[in-house]
């Protein structure tokens, strides 16, 4: 196996932990704005939109570097075969 071909396989496992990462990320961040938003739970005026508008921020976050680390794995994916 060449240098390159090493480097690239490093590269992939990489974004292979990171996207496992993120993806969790997201599921949490998702779940804790379900909850939060659920009025069955919790009154309408009793909502914490600012709290939950900042988790949401960090779901947007975490989604938007998601689809980067996705197409970084295509690409990597397609240089190996």
């Amino acid at each position: 196996m060449n240098l390159e071909r090493a480097a690239m396989m490093g590269k992939l496992a990489e974004a292979r932990q990171k996207r496992q990462r993120l993806e969790l990320k997201i599921e949490g961040n998702a779940r804790l704005v379900c909850q939060g938003l659920n009025t069955l739970l919790t009154p309408a005026a009793d909502l914490e939109i600012p709290l939950l508008d900042e988790q949401f921020d960090e779901l947007k976050t975490a989604w938007a570097e998601l689809q980067v680390v996705n197409s970084e794995i295509a690409r990597l994916e397609k240089a190996l075969r």
